[in-house]
């Protein structure tokens, strides 16, 4: 599959998946009263402030998607030494820092950071979808599913999914990276 083919086929099923949930969302609860969103739940936003932010977050996570694709930038370090620890700081950050550094600090260079999140962002919204996508079905076309269903359960599959894709993925650069070191 090409490059472009891959991009477009990625990108319409994110805006599918997320045009499904929001559709399903709404109509469920078109007052948005049992929403589970914490910029709902928590920050009491309205249909328009969250379809705004929401939309935006997806815009910039296709844009990243794009800068990673059809403009790369080298993300790992050219020295060898890393451990595993410090390799994972410097794919975001660009320096050699403990992993925990991720949590509370930024790339100064935009473009390292918009790479970064097209590698990261793109497979967990696509995770994502694939999650939303299967549990509207079910609570839409099964009868037994509804007693089942749990926000705890539902966000858990979430972000335990997406730590194992970031944490596969890092896993996946380290290795080429101590191969081409060893070369």
């Amino acid at each position: 599959m090409t490059k472009k083919t891959k991009f477009i086929l990625t990108t319409l099923w994110i805006i599918l998946s997320r045009s499904y949930d929001a559709y399903c969302t709404n109509q469920l609860t078109p007052d948005l009263s049992q929403e589970a969103n914490p910029l709902v739940s928590v920050l009491g936003m309205t249909w328009t402030p969250l379809l705004i932010v929401l939309s935006l977050l997806t815009v910039y996570s296709i844009y990243a998607y794009y800068t990673r694709v059809f403009k790369p930038m080298n993300l790992v370090p050219p020295e060898k030494g890393y451990t595993f620890n410090h390799f994972v700081a410097y794919l975001f950050l660009g320096k050699k820092e403990y992993w925990t550094a991720i949590l509370y600090k930024f790339p100064k260079d935009i473009k390292r950071f918009n790479t970064y999140m097209g590698h990261t962002l793109i497979p967990c919204l696509s995770f994502a979808g694939i999650v939303s996508t299967l549990m509207w079905l079910l609570i839409n076309y099964t009868n037994f599913y509804g007693p089942f269903h749990n926000v705890i359960a539902i966000y858990s599959i979430l972000i335990g999914g997406s730590i194992l894709i970031m944490f596969t993925w890092n896993k996946k650069m380290y290795k080429q990276y101590l191969e081409e070191i060893a070369s």
